[in-house]
């Protein structure tokens, strides 16, 4: 028999049994609710009335002391409150209990009322002080009689106090009947369940903790037989789950370290394309300012060309300053400005207290290289590149732009970069140029150190320029400290 099949046989048993009782004892104590009620509302409603009596003679002597339309006005709402409380004793009081004394005191009331009015509508105070002296008198037997009736309404109810009392006696006896018989069962039901339920679920959790802690290779977790119910089942779809992990984790090692020496190949394939092109470039500069110009110039390009060739040889995979990649980057420009002269502008606005932010390495050079290539190296005059580093808005990021006023792009390969799918097309590659790998593998860098897919934001039209900005996070919590790789590329 299944456990789905125990539980919907017992509990449903168990909850209909305690309705039943709960039922019975709701309707027992709500017939002695209600006796109660009938009751202590006709005692009510004599006080009430008796109040209502005193409070409109009351009203009506502070009128014939103080005459004012004020007073008035008090005086003929007690009135009225004396008036609607007779009606309402009307309808509550039990005539079988009281009989003529019960329409005997509704009958002072009336008078009562009567009196009153006429008090009131007295146009002398003679006649008023007469009516008023009558009033009190009916006031005070309405005092008596509605004591009297209120002990006689209590001695007619005595069987009922009786009643209700051998009503709560019951009621006691099987509410502790039931909570006797509910504990019992509760009792045998939770045994049950702990032995057939909570112990291999248990172990079932125990064996689960094994797992998520990553000791699956040590021992194998203590398992429950294997059974006919849902657990035994649940047991032995556990222990191939486990099987399936260990091979699953042994393929899963094999091929992260190929995809790891796959990775590191494209990197070296990736450098060893970027840098032929530029060196040759470079050297032939260096060569001819060599045989027109004195050393001095051409020091220092050899000192901007030996720097960028010792930061390109360092570990790529360990996150840099930002401040480091902008001396790259200006390290280029350097070597450029000596082969372009005056065909560019360089620009750059830089807010120093981001300079320490991280940043995978060679990032900005490539993407200002990219510039040259792509962007204006086809314009004669007026060309112009502006890099700039400023706090995001937020303050939780550094933003990182390289502008350029040269050829653009269209949209299909805007989209197709940030896609990191991009292929070369009569758009954006030219015979001898970059393929846009370089720009691919360094945008997909960026995504997996910040740990976001808006890292990077291209903004282009053809014959407008383009501009790449970058978002990276300034906050040491958003970013991690390192570049893997296994993810690089």
């Amino acid at each position: 028999m299944s456990i789905r099949a125990k539980l919907l046989l017992v509990i449903p048993l168990l909850v209909l049994l305690a309705n039943t009782v709960t039922f019975f004892l709701f309707q027992s104590s709500t017939i002695v609710q209600r006796s109660y009620d009938r009751m202590m509302d006709r005692i009510l409603a004599y006080k009430q009335s008796v109040e209502a009596a005193d409070r409109s003679l009351q009203a009506l002597y502070a009128h014939l002391l103080d005459p004012n339309p004020e007073s008035r006005t008090g005086a003929a709402g007690g009135i009225e409150e004396l008036i609607r409380r007779a009606g309402e004793l009307e309808r509550t009081v039990r005539p079988a209990s009281q009989g003529a004394a019960g329409t005997g005191y509704l009958r002072l009331l009336d008078s009562l009322a009567k009196e009153e009015k006429a008090a009131l509508a007295a146009a002398y105070p003679s006649d008023a002080l007469s009516r008023y002296e009558s009033a009190e008198r009916i006031a005070g037997f309405v005092r008596e009689e509605a004591q009297r009736l209120v002990d006689l309404e209590l001695a007619f109810d005595q069987p009922i106090f009786r009643r209700i009392q051998e009503e709560n006696a019951r009621m006691n006896r099987l509410g502790a009947a039931v909570f006797v018989a509910q504990t019992a069962l509760g009792v045998a039901l939770a045994v049950w369940i702990s032995r057939g339920v909570t112990d291999p679920v248990g172990r079932l959790v125990k064996a689960a903790k094994h797992v998520s802690e990553h000791r699956t290779y040590e021992t194998p977790p203590d398992l429950p037989a294997a059974g006919k119910d849902e657990l035994g089942t649940l047991s032995g779809a556990f222990r191939q789950m486990l099987a399936d992990l260990k091979a699953s984790a042994r393929r899963d090692r094999e091929m992260l370290e190929q995809s790891r020496l796959v990775k590191e190949l494209e990197l070296q394939a990736l450098q060893s394309q970027i840098r032929p092109h530029f060196m040759y470039n470079s050297l032939n500069v260096l060569s001819k300012l060599a045989l027109l110009e004195g050393a001095e110039r051409t020091s220092d390009l050899i000192v901007s060309l030996s720097r960028m060739l010792r930061y390109n040889l360092r570990r790529l995979d360990e996150p840099v300053g930002l401040k480091d990649e902008l001396e790259q980057a200006d390290a280029y420009v350097a070597i450029q400005k000596a082969r372009f002269r005056d065909r560019f502008r360089f620009e750059t606005e830089i807010d120093e207290s981001v300079l320490d932010t991280p940043i995978p390495p060679l990032t900005i050079q490539p993407l200002v290289e990219n510039a040259f290539v792509h962007g204006i190296e086809s314009l004669e005059r007026n060309a112009v590149i502006r890099l700039s580093v400023r706090r995001a808005p937020d303050g939780r990021n550094a933003i990182v732009e390289i502008a350029d006023n040269g050829a653009g792009m269209d949209e299909e390969t805007r989209q197709a970069l940030l896609r990191m799918d991009y292929e070369p097309s009569a758009g954006f590659a030219s015979e001898g140029k970059s393929s846009g790998l370089g720009t691919r593998n360094v945008f997909r860098r960026l995504q997996l150190f910040c740990g976001r897919d808006d890292a990077v934001e291209i903004r282009s039209r053809p014959g407008f320029g383009t501009t790449i900005a970058i978002r990276i996070p300034l906050t040491k919590e958003e970013t991690q400290t390192d570049v893997p790789i296994d993810d690089r590329g």
